[in-house]
């Protein structure tokens, strides 16, 4: 079983498209990525609306805005202990 992180975006974010070609990047097959549009739900959009791009893994935020390689390489340890 792969570990999945969660990317919420929405088209024509910059730093989502940014952050999301960095994490598939870093990640090389090792993990999987579901991208959310948080325009797709009111309530994504109202929660996520000047905070995208979010990084969640395990229903926990683990950064926002920018590509996180430290946090991203943790998360993937732990996973796999």
């Amino acid at each position: 079983m792969y570990p999945k992180f969660y990317v919420y975006s929405k088209r024509g974010c910059h730093l989502c498209e940014e952050l999301i070609e960095q994490l598939i990047e870093f990640l090389n097959s090792r993990a999987k990525i579901e991208i959310i549009d948080i325009e797709s739900s009111k309530d994504l959009l109202n929660k996520y609306h000047a905070d995208i791009p979010v990084v969640t893994f395990n229903d926990k935020e683990i950064f926002k805005h920018f590509f996180n390689k430290d946090i991203t390489e943790q998360v993937l340890e732990s996973f796999n202990q």
